[in-house]
């Protein structure tokens, strides 16, 4: 598969939080956190670690992995 455009394919990364004795997995914020893992354009952000908008229309599914649109990478951590 190739990328095309503006756009990155992000493999989600799943936090969880202990609080207490109960694990919290982080699925409800709207802000998710992944690895670059394929770049249209080159964009210096393969194989890092980003926060982007979970909810953003041009947010998409693909075997268990999101193609974001680079507008909507919020943060290179």
């Amino acid at each position: 598969m190739q990328i095309l455009g503006n756009r990155v394919l992000v493999k989600r990364l799943v936090e969880e939080v202990k609080e207490g004795f109960q694990t919290v997995d982080v699925e409800d914020s709207f802000i998710s956190k992944g690895l670059v893992t394929e770049e249209g354009t080159p964009s210096n952000l393969l194989y890092r670690t980003v926060l982007f908008a979970k909810y953003s229309p041009d947010t998409h599914d693909y075997n268990g992995m999101k193609i974001v649109n680079i507008d909507d990478i919020l943060a290179i951590l």
